[in-house]
């Protein structure tokens, strides 16, 4: 068992199961992105989302730099592509993966389950990562399928319904 606070923080979070996607931004130096486990909506109006991004790694600087980002959300299949991203030495945004590359604005993922771009509103410092605040100015929906999800430092897929709402809550269903 981990004997810091600093480890058992980690090891808590590794039992949070969280969506995958990626976040991605164009640079004069070409397109840069990052797999992320913390986005979370913020508000619907106007609509704003949120992530964290390392400070110590090479494309936290590059994406918080950035003035247009788009937040992928993935979908079970796309596994590869989140393991390129979470590797620093595999290749990355390419066709094979799915990848288009308008030029000035950030990279395209096709078939990512939601697609979420906007501009960066407000980058906040915190410990060793930046909190995002992106403000989304357009969304795109793909295919409902089953999310990509991570969990213990695996990637899973949903699998099958455990229940409905209305099987939980059956007062609320009528």
């Amino acid at each position: 068992m981990s004997d810091t606070l600093t480890d058992q923080f980690k090891a808590g979070f590794r039992r949070y199961p969280t969506g995958v996607a990626i976040v991605a931004a164009s640079t004069e130096t070409g397109p840069v992105g990052a797999t992320v486990s913390s986005v979370a909506s913020v508000s619907a109006n106007p609509p704003m989302l949120s992530f964290s991004v390392s400070r110590s790694g090479r494309s936290g600087p590059a994406l918080t730099g950035s003035d247009r980002l788009a937040v992928h959300v993935l979908t079970e299949s796309q596994a590869h592509v989140a393991a390129a991203f979470a590797d620093r030495t595999a290749p990355r945004f390419t066709v094979a993966q799915g990848w288009t590359l308008p030029h000035g604005e950030p990279p395209v993922l096709d078939d990512a389950a939601a697609s979420f771009s906007g501009r960066v509103a407000r980058v906040i410092p915190a410990g060793e990562a930046w909190l995002v605040l992106l403000e989304v100015d357009a969304v795109s929906l793909g295919e409902s399928v089953d999310p990509l999800l991570h969990h213990d430092r695996r990637y899973w897929s949903l699998g099958a319904s455990v229940s409905t709402l209305d099987r939980i809550l059956p007062e609320k269903a009528s």
